[in-house]
């Protein structure tokens, strides 16, 4: 990897920690998610660099993939976890973190056992290592604590323009995770985290409000057009969503979105819920292999 990128990735993580230390102190019982994700992204974007994707603010048993759509009403709860999750690009070279926060202080249990399946993994992390060792380091540090991991969802790693490039980094060992880190290599590692009462696993829970670009259709809709161009040209074929189109052309295209994630144009991703209904905490940050260990 080119010495520029590696400061970039350093800019963009610095970045990134500020943003989410700062954003931690707007998540209070009472507030608007959608004024908060609205706050968080104006913020990001004054710091020079891109939104790599929408800010996920996933309250209680929400895992992951909530974000506000235009006009939400949702507020915070006086009690539960809520899970802040953003990435930053510059040149297509992205950075993905995420932090817990417990609004009630009766959870705080479960963050830290997310806090600490993650620096397990970080130890863990390196040039030659599997995936399934750092893994079964997530897995020890959680089911250590009495808590359960989120087995379908997992750490992913990053190529320029590609958030998910391809290789995963679950939280419950696997026999097929074979995959060696290697210098250059840059990943998102995520432990989620629920209590001992969980499944364990996420479901969907539709609709939808994060979308990314599939492929090309023919419409002759005003809105669809405008949608798939924007999909493909203006967000690189990233994850996006409709507050994005409002922002940047004044519309709704809610309606659109869904047509073309039927006609298999775009992706949904709806938001996922741990299929107990039991909360979950997550903690993330990226990481970048080196020949001597991790950045």
């Amino acid at each position: 990897m080119a010495g520029s990128d590696v400061e970039t990735y350093v800019r963009l993580g610095g970045a990134l920690r500020d943003l989410l230390d700062w954003a931690v102190s707007l998540v209070k019982p009472g507030v608007s998610v959608l004024e908060i994700a609205e706050r968080v992204e104006t913020r990001a974007l004054e710091s020079g660099f891109e939104l790599a994707f929408p800010v996920n603010i996933s309250v209680g048993g929400v895992a992951a993939h909530y974000t506000p759509p235009p006009g939400d009403e949702l507020v915070l709860p006086e009690r539960g976890l809520v899970k802040l999750d953003a990435g930053l690009m510059a040149e297509g070279l992205i950075v993905d973190a995420a932090r817990t926060v417990d609004l009630g202080g009766d959870l705080s249990r479960l963050v830290e056992a997310s806090r600490e399946a993650l620096e397990a993994a970080r130890l863990a992390l390196g040039p030659g290592v599997r995936v399934r060792d750092v893994s079964s380091a997530i897995y020890e540090a959680i089911r250590s604590r009495g808590f359960k991991p989120i087995a379908n969802l997992s750490g992913h790693k990053i190529e320029r323009y590609r958030l998910h490039a391809g290789v995963d980094v679950p939280s419950v060992p696997h026999v097929l995770g074979m995959y060696r880190f290697s210098p250059g290599d840059v990943f998102a590692i995520e432990p989620f985290v629920t209590t001992a009462r969980g499944r364990g696993y996420v479901k969907e829970a539709p609709p939808a409000f994060i979308f990314s670009f599939r492929k090309r259709v023919r419409t002759r809709d005003p809105a669809e057009r405008v949608v798939l161009r924007s999909a493909r040209e203006r967000y690189r074929g990233l994850p996006f969503c409709e507050r994005w189109i409002v922002r940047d052309y004044g519309m709704r295209v809610g309606y659109a979105m869904e047509r073309l994630a039927r006609k298999g144009a775009l992706t949904a991703y709806p938001p996922l819920v741990e299929a107990a209904g039991e909360q979950v905490a997550q903690w993330e940050d990226t990481f970048l292999i080196t020949e001597d260990g991790v950045l």
